[in-house]
């Protein structure tokens, strides 16, 4: 049986950093999201045009999404079926996805998505079934 949840929404936020004639900085240290540090990152490139990334939410893990190159729209279903689009055309530019939030991503051509995860890899956190996570929306709207 489905139990009710209780999910947190996406939001962007910027990245601090500096810019100057020599170039651009930008990093990452907030521990009010991730208090243990990162714990997993990765970089998602050579995507098709009409292609889509992610198609997938995760039960635990919290994740930041940055565009280090190109552009990246992302749309994010929560699990009380809200919708929230974003888009990514800036490495200073970041959006953060709890958990329990459903994420499309589509690629402008030539674009990277760098993600920031404050969990190792688990294959059991992952929510893969689209109509699974459209129960969990009926159950919590």
């Amino acid at each position: 049986m489905l139990e009710s949840i209780t999910a947190q929404a996406p939001y962007a936020l910027s990245l601090p950093g500096n810019s100057s004639e020599t170039g651009s900085l930008h990093f990452w240290e907030n521990f009010e999201l991730f208090p243990d540090g990162i714990q997993r990152c990765f970089w998602i490139s050579g995507v098709k045009e009409d292609d889509t990334r992610g198609n997938h939410a995760h039960w635990q893990e919290s994740q930041v999404i940055v565009a280090v190159a190109g552009s990246i729209q992302l749309e994010i279903y929560s699990a009380q079926g809200k919708v929230y689009n974003f888009e990514l055309h800036s490495p200073e530019q970041a959006v953060f996805i709890p958990p329990l939030n459903w994420l499309i991503a589509r690629f402008s051509p030539n674009s990277v998505l760098l993600g920031m995860s404050d969990r190792a890899f688990s294959e059991n956190d992952y929510i893969r079934d689209l109509d699974y996570f459209g129960k969990l929306q009926e159950r919590n709207k």
